[in-house]
């Protein structure tokens, strides 16, 4: 009979201990809510940047691969004897330009 009281006891106690310790829990978890918020739209502005620059890059890359292209042309033609009938330099541009499109 006296264990079973004591047992019951040791049950209240626990429960009393426990229920204080969730209530600072609880307060706490509210004290650093608003910094988890702020972090959390960070975090997301932070990721639309990364993506930002992620097609900067990549239309950055397009624009050196094209102009790549056309030095080589412009180098080869330069190279290239004299003796060529004489084409526009824009056509030729615009054509070197074009066929390097169809390679990438």
């Amino acid at each position: 009979m006296i264990w079973t009281i004591l047992a019951a006891l040791a049950v209240l106690a626990t429960k009393f201990v426990t229920a204080l310790r969730l209530k600072d829990l609880k307060a706490k978890l509210e004290a650093v809510q608003p910094d988890i918020e702020e972090l959390r739209q960070k975090v997301a502005e932070a990721e639309d940047e990364v993506a930002d620059l992620r097609m900067r890059e990549e239309a950055t890359e397009t624009k050196l691969t094209h102009l790549k292209g056309v030095v080589q042309y412009l180098e080869t033609s330069a190279k290239a004897p004299a003796e060529q009938p004489y084409v526009d330099e824009r056509e030729q541009v615009l054509q070197a330009t074009s066929l390097e499109e169809q390679q990438v």
